[in-house]
């Protein structure tokens, strides 16, 4: 991706689509560190910076605050023509949970794609490329540092934690879930198979 490409602010308005991560519960800054390793090493992520017009790569482990929310820059590999602005976001909720967020601006969605609103499969068939990289790197991530839940979607981010998920959200939500919500959703066997157990729910 050209470095102006990256810079222009025009290229970030708008909302974002996310994959969104939980650990439960918060406080292990060594699992989201080895999130962050993963994420690192997956292949479809360059960054990790502190700045968009840095380019220097924060090293890990980083110290996670309570209460606290970081922001971190990168870009996304969807194919070798398509490398795609990204931000990291790290979120600690005190007594609540750690979450990981990684979040494509809509802005570079639209200019890059046949975009129309609002951000579904049927309307975007094109999406599925995202959703599928988001669910790669979700296993890259869980294979290294298991989570409790990840969803994937527009601004999805705080729609739902593990406690809250129900049937009605596997209905509106792209979820990816480890066993213990499939069994506690009564869901073993349906959606898609992904590896280390997780399924993804589309």
């Amino acid at each position: 991706m050209k470095y102006a490409d990256y810079n222009d602010p025009e290229k970030w308005l708008g909302g974002h689509y996310e994959l969104t991560i939980e650990y439960h519960p918060s406080g292990d800054s060594q699992k989201v560190n080895n999130a962050l390793d993963a994420l690192y090493k997956s292949g479809l992520f360059n960054g990790m910076w502190a700045e968009k017009r840095d380019k220097s790569s924060v090293p890990l482990p980083i110290t996670i605050e309570e209460e606290s929310v970081q922001l971190f820059y990168g870009t996304l590999s969807l194919s070798k023509d398509h490398e795609l602005p990204c931000e990291i976001s790290v979120i600690r909720i005190r007594g609540e949970s750690d979450w990981l967020d990684i979040s494509i601006p809509q802005g570079i969605l639209e200019e890059k794609f046949p975009y129309t609103y609002p951000l579904t499969l049927e309307e975007n068939p094109w999406l599925s490329g995202v959703i599928e990289m988001y669910a790669k790197l979700a296993e890259t991530i869980f294979q290294r540092a298991p989570f409790n839940l990840a969803m994937i979607g527009e601004e999805v981010s705080g729609y739902a934690n593990e406690a809250s998920l129900s049937i009605d959200d596997v209905e509106n939500l792209t979820l990816i879930l480890p066993l213990h919500l499939q069994t506690k959703l009564k869901l073993n066997g349906k959606g898609k198979a992904l590896s280390n157990n997780l399924r993804i729910f589309l």
